[in-house]
């Protein structure tokens, strides 16, 4: 048999960049759930009855995330199901019950329970859906609540949460902020930055509510400041996004911040993508077209300064 070959160390070989993928989900609801029992589905997973298994399938297609989640390695407990970003979290002895609660949230009804009002970091571990996430995933978990202030965190290894070329993967809720390729080196230093109240920028996937092209120039203009002493989490950017994009395009996108004007330019570049290690496995591949950054610069007096709806 070959050596394996890992997906992230793939992408990081193709220069792919994570900036600009920071799409993360509204609404989260984390069931706890042993890891050693996790399958993919994960509404298949070991010991989980038919009844429970269609309410997460229904869930999951209304449009709420369902993460299977679990605390090894880490103390305490996990409460048998956790909203987010509403942060309230309850226990059922009935099966009856849980499920009705999983239905009314998906139909858009918080249950009834207590609230947490923690700041919760959901690492991917995910070692049925891919490789790396258990390589990557879980060393970083472990880093991440070896140092933490339970009193501030709730951190949790959850099933699939997409990005598996980019582990670890991490979304922080409720701030609705997505991370990638996090190492158990950053985890310090990007728990300082959350009990600030700010973004960690050197792991920082992008703005959810932005388009691929605005959340790249948005990191790239909080980087600049950051340099330069600012810390902020967004900027005004302005400019035109294309609906889409073709190898070679330039693009370049104005941003405000601290009183300076920029111009930040973008290009798209294709880049061949393997999004997990079966693919890999399997010899497959696509071709995708990705914002990059290319410039930023003190924008000039004549540069165009044209708001959109970012």
């Amino acid at each position: 048999m070959g050596k394996h070959v890992f997906c992230t160390d793939l992408c990081r070989e193709r220069g792919e960049p994570f900036e600009g993928l920071g799409h993360a989900p509204q609404r989260i609801l984390m069931l706890a759930w042993p890891r050693g029992h996790w399958r993919t589905p994960r509404w298949e997973s070991v010991d989980m009855s038919p009844a429970l298994a269609e309410a997460i399938h229904n869930a999951a297609h209304a449009g709420v995330h369902v993460a299977l989640v679990d605390k090894v390695e880490a103390p305490g407990s996990l409460p048998m199901l956790h909203a987010l970003p509403e942060g309230i979290f309850a226990s059922f002895e009935d099966e009856a019950d849980l499920i009705a609660a999983i239905n009314g949230y998906a139909d858009g009804q918080v249950f009834a329970g207590e609230s947490d009002p923690r700041t919760t970091i959901i690492c991917c571990t995910d070692s049925r859906r891919d490789a790396c996430c258990a390589r990557y995933g879980f060393s970083t978990y472990k880093a991440l609540v070896a140092v933490a202030d339970t009193a501030r965190f709730n951190i949790v290894q959850a099933t699939h949460i997409g990005g598996c070329r980019f582990a670890a993967s991490l979304v922080v809720m409720p701030q609705r902020q997505r991370y990638g390729r996090m190492t158990a080196g950053l985890a310090p230093a990007f728990l300082a930055a959350l009990e600030r109240g700010e973004i960690f920028l050197p792991g920082y996937k992008g703005r959810a509510d932005l388009p691929e092209p605005a959340q790249v120039a948005e990191i790239a203009a909080l980087r600049w400041g950051a340099q330069r002493g600012e810390v902020l989490d967004r900027v005004e950017l302005t400019g035109e996004v294309p609906e889409e994009a073709a190898d070679g395009m330039a693009l370049t996108l104005g941003a405000e911040l601290g009183g300076q004007r920029l111009a930040i330019r973008l290009l798209a570049r294709n880049f061949t993508v393997q999004g997990n290690c079966e693919i890999v496995a399997e010899g497959h591949e696509e071709t995708v077209v990705r914002w990059c950054l290319d410039e930023v610069r003190a924008a000039a007096a004549d540069d165009a300064h044209n708001p959109v709806g970012f």
